[in-house]
C-alpha cells in the first residue's frame, strides 16, 4: 500500500536548502527567509562599531511591516533600543548577542500592543545602566512573548515587565543585580520553563500597587542561588515573590539555595501553591504572610530550611488556607526573627491535612501564637522524630481548634504542648489536660 505523504517543515526546510544550493541564491536571501535582512541596514556581526542606529532603523520597519527582523549569530553593540508596537527580532539562540553599551537599557518599549523576541541573548556586560530598572524594560504591552531567549549580566533587574501581559518561557536570567524577573500590574502573564539563577537580591517577583487580580501563572521553572544582596528581614533573598497579587498560580517550580524563602506571599488573595520542589532555603521555605485572603499550599516538597511552612499573621488579617499534602524533611534552627525550626506553621481558617513533617528541630507543627489563633483542624498529619509534635496556643482568645487522628512518632519531649507567646505552660496534652481550654479539642492521636 502507498501512503500518502505530507509535507513537514523540517522537508520543506531541507528542500529549500537544496534548492538554494542547486540554484546558486546567495546565503542573504536563505536568511530572508527568517524575515528582514539585518545586512540591508548596516547591521554587521562581531562589529566593534556601535550598531543602535542599523538596529533601530530595521526595527522601526517591522514596526510598519509586521515582518521579523532576523539576526544572524555573532554580537551587536547597542544600548536603549526602542520596541514598538508588532516588533518581533528573532536570533538564533545562544549564537546572536545583543551587547548592552550601558548608561540605560538596552531594550525598551515605546507604544506598543505586542512585542516578540525570540532566540536572542541580551548581555548587559555588568555596565552602569544610567538609572533604568532592568536591561530589558518593557512597559504597556498588552501581549510580550519572550521565548528561548537569555538575559545576562544586568546591572539592576534582568527583565522587568510593567502592566504586561502574555509570556515568558523557555528563557534564562542571570547574574542580575536586582530580581532576574520583575512583573508589576501584570495581567494573567505566562511565567513557564525559565531557568534564573545567581541574581543578586529575588528570581521571579509578582507585584500589584494595589491588593487586586493579577492572574500569574510560575510554572515549571529551575531558580537557584538567589542572594540577598539588599539585606532586610525578608524583601529581598526569595525564589519567586507575590505582593498584593490575587489568583496566582506557582507549580512545578525546582527552587534550591536562596538566602530566605523559595516562595514567598505577601497579602495576596486566592493564591495556590502546589507541587513545587524546594531545597537548601535559608528561612521560612514557603511564607504566606501579612494580609492575605485564600491560599491552597499542597504536596510541596521542601528539604533543608530553617522553617518548613508558614501561614500567618491573623493579626494583620491573614486567613483561610488549606495546607496538605506537603513533605516537609531536615528542618533546622537559623537565627531569623521568625519562630525557628518548626514543620509547618498555621494560625487562622485552615484545614491542615494529610501533611508528613520528619527531622525537626522544634516542633513538627505549630498552631497560633499569642491569642492569634481560630477555626483550625489539624487531621491526619504525621510527625517524626522531632523535640515536639504539636505547639498550640493556649492564650486566652483563641478559638475553636480541633487536633485529631494525627501519628506522632519519636519525639525527644513531648507529643502536644500548650503555649503562651514562647512559653511552654502544660504538660503533654496527647496525656492528659486539654479539657482545661475550651476551645481547644485533642483526640484520637496516636502518639508512639
Amino acid at each position: 500500500m502507498t501512503g500518502t505523504m505530507h509535507p513537514t517543515r523540517r522537508g520543506f526546510l531541507l528542500a529549500g536548502g537544496a534548492l538554494a544550493a542547486t540554484t546558486g541564491i546567495p546565503r542573504v536571501a536563505c536568511a530572508q527567509a527568517y524575515g528582514l535582512d539585518a545586512a540591508r541596514f548596516g547591521i554587521v556581526p562581531d562589529s566593534a562599531a556601535d550598531q543602535t542606529a542599523g538596529i533601530q532603523k530595521a526595527i522601526d520597519e517591522t514596526r510598519i511591516t509586521g515582518t521579523p527582523l532576523f539576526l544572524p549569530p555573532g554580537r551587536y553593540l547597542a544600548r536603549n533600543l526602542r520596541l514598538g508596537s508588532s516588533t518581533r527580532i528573532v536570533g538564533v539562540a545562544g549564537a546572536t548577542i545583543l551587547e548592552g553599551l550601558g548608561g540605560g537599557a538596552l531594550a525598551t518599549t515605546l507604544d506598543a500592543r505586542m512585542v516578540s523576541l525570540n532566540g536572542l541573548v541580551f548581555d548587559g556586560m555588568a555596565r552602569e545602566l544610567g538609572g533604568a530598572q532592568a536591561l530589558v524594560d518593557l512597559a504597556g504591552v498588552d501581549t510580550v512573548s519572550i521565548t528561548n531567549c537569555a538575559i545576562e549580566n544586568s546591572w539592576a533587574d534582568g527583565l522587568h515587565l510593567n502592566g504586561c501581559g502574555g509570556r515568558v518561557s523557555g528563557t534564562s536570567i542571570s547574574g542580575a543585580l536586582g530580581a532576574g524577573l520583575f512583573t508589576l500590574d501584570g495581567r494573567d502573564l505566562d511565567i513557564s520553563g525559565n531557568h534564573v539563577f545567581d541574581c543578586g537580591d529575588n528570581g521571579i517577583i509578582a507585584w500589584q500597587s494595589e491588593k487586586q487580580p493579577d492572574g500569574a501563572l510560575i510554572a515549571n521553572n529551575r531558580i537557584e542561588r538567589i542572594h540577598n544582596r539588599s539585606g532586610g528581614d525578608g524583601p529581598y533573598g526569595n525564589g519567586i515573590a507575590v505582593f498584593r497579587g490575587g489568583n496566582v498560580t506557582i507549580t512545578g517550580n525546582h527552587i534550591r539555595e536562596c538566602t530566605f524563602s523559595a516562595i514567598r506571599v505577601n497579602s495576596g488573595s486566592n493564591v495556590i501553591v502546589a507541587q513545587n520542589n524546594c531545597t537548601r532555603l535559608g528561612e521560612v521555605a514557603i511564607f504566606v504572610e501579612f494580609s492575605f485572603d485564600g491560599a491552597v499550599v499542597a504536596n510541596n516538597v521542601i528539604d533543608k530550611a530553617t522553617h518548613g511552612i508558614s501561614v500567618t499573621n491573623l493579626d494583620q488579617g491573614g486567613h483561610l488556607a488549606v495546607v496538605s499534602g506537603n513533605l516537609v524533611r531536615n528542618i533546622e534552627i537559623g537565627d531569623f526573627a521568625e519562630p525557628r525550626g518548626n514543620g509547618i506553621f498555621v494560625s487562622a481558617d485552615t484545614s491542615l491535612t494529610g501533611n508528613v513533617v520528619e527531622n525537626a528541630a522544634a516542633a513538627g507543627f505549630a498552631l497560633g501564637y499569642g491569642p492569634y489563633l481560630r477555626n483550625v483542624t489539624a487531621t491526619g498529619n504525621i510527625v517524626r522524630n522531632a523535640e515536639v509534635g504539636f505547639e498550640i496556643s493556649v492564650v486566652e482568645g483563641i478559638e475553636n481548634v480541633l487536633v485529631a487522628d494525627n501519628v506522632i512518632a519519636d519525639v525527644t519531649r513531648a507529643a502536644i504542648l500548650g503555649m503562651e507567646w514562647e512559653k511552654v505552660v502544660t504538660g503533654d496534652l496527647a496525656v492528659t489536660g486539654a479539657e482545661a481550654y475550651a476551645a481547644l479539642t485533642i483526640e484520637r492521636n496516636r502518639v508512639g
